[in-house]
């Protein structure tokens, strides 16, 4: 028997460029709710994530209404970043994905207001479990992949 279990999930983390952009998408386009937010400068927050050159991180906490899956922005304060947004084929590059009802009318309002996609809308799934269900891949101000599903129907 191990000496050690994983217990269940804590939270899915994004680095941004923008914290108050972010919010912008993650919070007022897609209703996460915010649970916190806080400049984080103590120097343990430094070791933990390996960059000792950075004097401190912004960090937003938020919720998927009605559950317990956390999403965590990140902006790094005083270090040089590097933009993301790479194509999803790319090792390293990651998404999470919502469950969503009414995938198209999502789509066309996200779409009206400036979010961009990596398809032209929904795309229906034709085989394996997710068969009937549709999704698609939208990006946040930063060109993280956050990926809508509909569920097929029942």
């Amino acid at each position: 028997m191990a000496a050690w279990a994983i217990v269940g999930p804590r939270h899915a983390g994004i680095t941004v460029s923008d914290l108050d952009r972010s919010l912008g998408f993650y919070r007022d386009l897609l209703g996460l709710e915010l649970l916190w937010r806080r400049l984080y400068e103590e120097p343990e927050i430094r070791r933990i994530v390996g960059v000792p050159e950075a004097t401190g991180l912004e960090i937003a906490m938020l919720c998927v209404p009605g559950s317990d899956f956390e999403i965590e922005l990140l902006e790094y304060r005083g270090c040089g970043t590097v933009a993301g947004g790479s194509s999803p084929s790319v090792p390293g590059t990651g998404h999470f994905c919502l469950f969503v009802d009414g995938i198209a009318p999502l789509y066309e309002e996200l779409r009206d207001r400036g979010v961009r996609f990596r398809s032209d809308g929904p795309v229906e799934m034709t085989a394996g479990a997710n068969a009937g269900g549709k999704s698609l891949y939208s990006l946040d101000p930063d060109g993280y992949i956050v990926e809508l599903h509909e569920r097929p129907p029942r």
